[in-house]
């Protein structure tokens, strides 16, 4: 297809007709592209850079192209339109996310520990059982928020062990969390 029509090969009087086709789509372009920018409130934008008409064309397809034009609905019908199509998207989410009936004897029903398990919770960490617990991990992964590896508290496990169960024992026996203590306040 050749733009330059005045430069071109064609016939004085069909030259006319042709750049009028032109015209009228440059029109439309540029009316899309001033209705996108009302609809995405960015006139200043527009304003500091100039869209050619090549990246209009070029986005008008690419719109174009993404829209779904059809689709075919939980019924197997095949759903045509733009409303019909939104209306179908629409009932499917609604289906597939709606709140699901639990069976309320599930509910009511509570879990209680035993009492000789719940008198392991009461018992301090021992020396053996954090290092069974250190020794049982994976290799070059860090077992808290500190950053420190495995292998770390392992080869000094002389040295940091007894601070390990001063700071373990009434984390454990208390209950204190240490999920939000890495964070800034």
């Amino acid at each position: 297809m050749q733009y330059d029509i005045l430069l071109s090969d064609i016939p004085d009087t069909a030259k006319l007709p042709v750049l009028q086709r032109y015209k009228a789509k440059i029109v439309r372009l540029h009316t899309r592209r001033m209705e996108m920018a009302m609809q995405d409130n960015s006139q200043d934008k527009m304003e500091d850079e100039e869209t050619s008409f090549f990246h209009i064309l070029k986005m008008v397809k690419r719109r174009e192209t993404r829209v779904i034009r059809q689709i075919i609905d939980m019924q197997a019908n095949n759903v045509s339109g733009h409303l019909n199509v939104l209306n179908t998207f629409v009932t499917h989410l609604r289906r597939k996310y709606q709140p699901i009936e639990i069976d309320q004897t599930c509910v009511t029903r509570s879990l209680t520990c035993q009492t000789k398990y719940a008198d392991l919770f009461q018992q301090h960490i021992t020396t053996e059982k954090l290092l069974s617990a250190l020794q049982s991990g994976a290799k070059h992964k860090t077992p808290g928020i500190d950053g420190f590896s495995l292998e770390f508290y392992i080869s000094n496990s002389d040295t940091i062990k007894q601070d390990l169960l001063e700071l373990m024992n009434p984390m454990f026996l208390h209950k204190i969390s240490l999920l939000n203590r890495n964070m800034a306040p």
